[in-house]
């Protein structure tokens, strides 16, 4: 099976990322390659995290999570890229599975492979969590929404087929203008080229539930100024699909799902989802300003 490139990237979460990167070391195979991208984090124990678990760092000096993948992808040379944030536990035999999504028959049109996120802790809000237990496989047009395919929490691709889409989004991503959605849009951008993808539920990493009520609200309006940003952009590019994913944002994961919460007494599920719709629409206005360089944004110096 090809090796691996494992790309971890953290900005001031030493504590999260120690335990991430032992599960990333233990999962290893001879071949296989591991980088730690500070993400401009302004202390040093993103850096002494990655030394003391024996992996080489690499600094990127302007936050964004897309910014930094893109980093870590260049700084790696394997075949095949592994993703996961530094809040998560890979299961192992992680790379294994990764390794094999790509494998099965030399299928070269796989460019990409996504897998299960569990939550470590049973109780309290619940985010970036899929547990579909059955494999799928997706090809151009692709889903009608590639929030389906999967979560960048547990992500491969080919490195070909990034080369190929010309990397992540740099204005997409936590930390970045718009806040999420890099993974989804990585995702559409792949489809569009002519790449296959791979949900495999053998791919599993476990997601740390960390966030307080707050914060979690707060993430969830992030990931919906991603989803907006993203659904726009796509509208400027192919109008009936990005105006289908707007719709979709906007009602049948926004409004119309907070009201089904609200009238079964679901209080913080029903806010997370109107917090969420509020954040489709600012990244949907914010997105239609922002110049584009092909299908990305431009960066413009930001």
């Amino acid at each position: 099976m090809p090796p691996v490139a494992v790309v971890v990237c953290s900005r001031d979460r030493a504590a999260l990322l120690r335990d991430a990167l032992a599960s990333v070391v233990a999962a290893l195979r001879p071949g296989d390659e591991a980088i730690v991208v500070d993400s401009a984090s302004k202390g040093v124990g993103t850096l002494a995290a990655a030394a003391d678990a024996g992996l080489r760092a690499v600094r990127c000096d302007r936050p964004g999570l897309a910014r930094a993948r893109n980093v870590g992808v260049r700084a790696t040379s394997a075949a095949v890229l592994a993703f996961t944030d530094d809040d998560c536990r890979v299961e192992p035999g992680w790379l294994d599975a990764v390794a094999q999504a790509f494998d099965a028959g030399d299928d070269r049109a796989i460019g990409f492979a996504f897998g299960r996120v569990l939550p470590v802790q049973d109780d309290g809000p619940r985010l970036s969590v899929r547990d579909a237990g059955e494999r799928r496989r997706f090809g151009a047009p692709g889903p009608a929404d590639p929030v389906d395919v999967g979560h960048g929490a547990n992500m491969a691709f080919r490195r070909a087929a990034l080369a190929d889409i010309g990397g992540f989004d740099e204005l997409l991503g936590a930390g970045a203008v718009f806040r999420a959605a890099e993974d989804h849009d990585a995702v559409w951008r792949a489809l569009r080229r002519g790449w296959d993808g791979v949900y495999d539920p053998a791919i599993v990493v476990r997601h740390e539930q960390h966030r307080a009520t707050s914060q979690w609200l707060r993430v969830r309006h992030g990931y919906g100024i991603g989803s907006g940003a993203f659904a726009a952009k796509a509208a400027r590019i192919d109008p009936e699909a990005g105006r289908r994913l707007l719709r979709e944002r906007l009602w049948w994961r926004g409004a119309r799902a907070a009201l089904v919460e609200a009238r079964h007494g679901h209080v913080m599920p029903a806010a997370a989802n109107a917090v969420q719709v509020a954040g489709v629409v600012r990244g949907a206005l914010a997105a239609r300003r922002r110049p584009l360089a092909g299908d990305r944004f431009a960066t413009g110096g930001r």
